[in-house]
């Protein structure tokens, strides 16, 4: 099965939109791993700690999404458990959104392509089935990534932060807004890698804090998963949430990260609390689909 098979499996499996983000704030880690002096003592801290996350979580989310710049910022010892922890998922076969909003052209895309997601006959170092990407190079940036045909992919199109305005937001000489052109590329980039009258492995990132652009975007893609950060901890919209799903309740995963790894009532209840604040996360989700 390709990227969109198995991501509409696991949704009905597990009757749920949520993504969980794997973002190992150093400040927000257990005393027990930032105060470990030997690296790899705390490099079996840390991929514990993400390990039991995974499995608190697998129950109640459709994918995980690591965010690969806390890992790449520890250097060897981030990517030891990435790899592990990469490795442990597989084994579970969940699906894997890896965040690195690469791009490129030429053989430095290639690159990142098999980087993520293999060569003939060789998997992948950090092997991905979806990977968020970059589109601001055009098609010769993407056409790499889409040749691996049976991965996902998921292009910038609006995102979630405060300052996204400043270049996505800029009216064009057609009235279009940057953001809405660069939606309406992922359209056209998406119709070949669609299965019938389906879903496509081309989605957006849409940022959950600017319900308007969520429904005017959700329009110009209609076959394209969005994939929307900025629930939870970002303090998303619920009404940009609701308007990331079309009219059948299909077509969007709604990432939380810190609101489900790092739970407010972690020390009294570990990893229970994870699961708990991933239950209601789920459980939110699926009351908010139109």
């Amino acid at each position: 099965m390709n990227f969109v098979e198995r991501l509409q499996a696991r949704i009905e499996e597990n009757q749920s939109h949520l993504v969980v983000g794997l973002d190992p704030h150093w400040s927000l880690l257990p005393k027990d791993i930032r105060e470990q002096p030997d690296p790899d003592q705390q490099a079996h801290l840390l991929e514990a700690f993400l390990t039991g996350i995974v499995e608190a979580t697998w129950s109640h989310c459709a994918a995980f999404k690591p965010q690969i710049a806390f890992f790449e910022q520890l250097g060897a010892i981030g990517f030891r458990v990435l790899d592990a922890l990469i490795q442990r998922m597989r084994r579970m076969d969940a699906i894997i959104i890896m965040d690195a909003k690469r791009n490129d052209i030429g053989s430095t895309a290639d690159a990142y392509a098999q980087t993520f997601f293999g060569k003939p006959n060789q998997p992948a170092c950090l092997q991905s089935d979806a990977l968020t990407v970059n589109g601001y190079l055009g098609w010769d940036g993407i056409r790499p990534f889409v040749q691996f045909d049976i991965h996902g992919l998921f292009v910038l199109v609006k995102t979630s932060n405060p300052s996204s305005g400043d270049f996505q937001d800029l009216e064009l000489a057609d009235g279009r807004l940057l953001c809405e052109a660069v939606a309406d590329q992922v359209n056209t980039w998406n119709e070949a890698t669609r299965i019938g009258s389906g879903y496509g492995r081309i989605g957006a990132v849409v940022g959950a804090t600017y319900p308007e652009h969520m429904t005017r975007l959700r329009k110009r893609m209609p076959h394209s998963f969005l994939l929307v950060p900025g629930y939870g901890a970002q303090g998303g919209d619920l009404a940009a949430i609701r308007a990331a799903f079309n009219a059948d309740g299909t077509g969007a995963l709604i990432n939380a990260s810190r609101s489900i790894c790092f739970p407010t009532d972690w020390e009294r209840k570990g990893f229970k609390a994870v699961a708990e604040s991933a239950r209601l996360a789920q459980q939110e989700i699926q009351s908010l689909r139109r």
